[in-house]
């Protein structure tokens, strides 16, 4: 027997979820995702972020931002160190490298963003923004 997995509210957020994503790779290289952008818009060239701010701007776990943080800085796009009045302060920077493809990834966010929220209206924008809040209420009750 068949089941059609559409009925099910958490399979149309991951096929929503796969389809900005590959419009991420589409755009940006199929090295590039979504959460690496946003990483990138969230850390400065000049000023340091925690990686506890990192995980809080991104809602995602320590342990998913180490792993992506450590992507990253392996391709010379961030870098990484520790704080001087606490060693387990670990903080952020942009390279001169993730600053120059942050600024590339700016000049065509525009045109991403236009693409993924064409005919979508502010309506249902906003619906969705509630929706995944209401999502995120209903775990925390948990």
């Amino acid at each position: 027997m068949s089941v059609d997995l559409n009925q099910y509210l958490c399979f149309n957020f991951y096929r929503g979820w796969r389809e900005v994503a590959s419009f991420y790779k589409d755009m940006l290289g199929n090295d590039v995702s979504p959460q690496n952008v946003y990483i990138l818009e969230l850390c400065d060239l000049k000023n340091k972020i925690t990686m506890n701010q990192l995980s809080k701007g991104m809602e995602l776990d320590g342990s998913a931002i180490s792993t992506l943080v450590a992507r990253m800085e392996k391709k010379s796009l961030l870098k990484r160190t520790h704080g001087t009045a606490d060693r387990r302060t670990v903080f952020v920077q942009l390279t001169k490298e993730g600053n120059e493809l942050r600024e590339k990834f700016r000049q065509k966010t525009g045109l991403l963003t236009d693409c993924i929220s064409k005919n979508i209206s502010e309506e249902d924008a906003s619906k969705l923004q509630e929706m995944v809040s209401t999502i995120a209420k209903n775990r925390e009750s948990l």
